[in-house]
């Protein structure tokens, strides 16, 4: 049985351990090829650079670093010759250092890569590992075994135009994988404006208040041991609802 095609960026950067111990283990079910931020791109969105020559600089076999955004890795990985004539059957994305849950999908450069794929019918899969306590450093081993244990049937679960979502608690044992709903991030954001040096300057400090959401949210699903796998549309979905309103033209 021929192994599948994967290309795996992620928003940490190429040096990045989350990247690196999923590509060890993907390795050994797929054929697994590295296009990745050469420096950390985290909360960058879907935001690409358009106009400038990009240098792109070879790490390893099929591994390389990129000058880009998450998603102008993609982009590059799915459109150009980099890798010949491979033909990608998956997009990974991650392991992101920290979850991207619910409101965090707005901003997560690990996020947006995957939707990216997805926009160009290559299935895009988000993975994320949650913060470990502070006295502990991050364990990707036993979620990185988990994805390539079970990489053919994630595979299997796209659809035109959706992206998997996947957040796991940090973690030696799961209690389980659920299919989970959106949750809600309430961010205590502040910004500080200042004098400095005759210049006016800003200083962004970003917090998260609280988390909340329907039952069987992913933030639940992963507070109590499981693994979070949320399904999010790639476009925009617009509501259309008929309104009674006077406009003035």
């Amino acid at each position: 049985m021929n192994k599948l095609n994967i290309l795996l960026t992620n928003d940490d950067g190429i040096s990045a351990e989350g990247i690196n111990v999923l590509a060890e283990n993907l390795r050994d079910a797929a054929n697994v090829y590295v296009l990745a931020p050469h420096i950390n791109r985290s909360g960058v969105s879907s935001h690409l650079d358009m106009e400038s020559k990009l240098e792109i600089f070879e790490v390893g076999k099929n591994v390389y670093a990129y000058e880009g955004y998450p998603v102008n890795c993609v982009i590059t990985g799915l459109r150009s010759k980099l890798f010949g004539e491979v033909k990608f059957d998956c997009v990974f994305s991650g392991i992101n250092h920290g979850p991207n849950m619910g409101t965090d999908c707005i901003y997560s450069g690990t996020v947006a890569a995957a939707r990216q794929a997805v926009l160009y019918g290559v299935p895009g899969i988000a993975v994320s590992l949650k913060n470990p306590p502070s006295s502990e450093n991050y364990d990707f081993a036993p979620f990185a075994r988990f994805l390539a244990n079970n990489l053919s049937q994630l595979v299997s679960l796209f659809r035109p135009n959706v992206i998997l979502n996947i957040n796991a608690p940090h973690s030696k044992k799961f209690n389980g994988v659920k299919f989970s709903s959106l949750c809600v991030r309430n961010y205590a954001d502040k910004v500080e404006v200042q004098n400095s040096n005759g210049k006016i300057v800003s200083h962004f400090r970003g917090d998260l208040k609280n988390t909340f959401g329907e039952e069987n949210n992913e933030y639940e699903t992963v507070k109590n041991g499981c693994i979070s796998i949320t399904r999010l549309f790639a476009e925009p979905v617009c509501l259309i609802k008929n309104e009674s309103c006077n406009f003035n033209v």
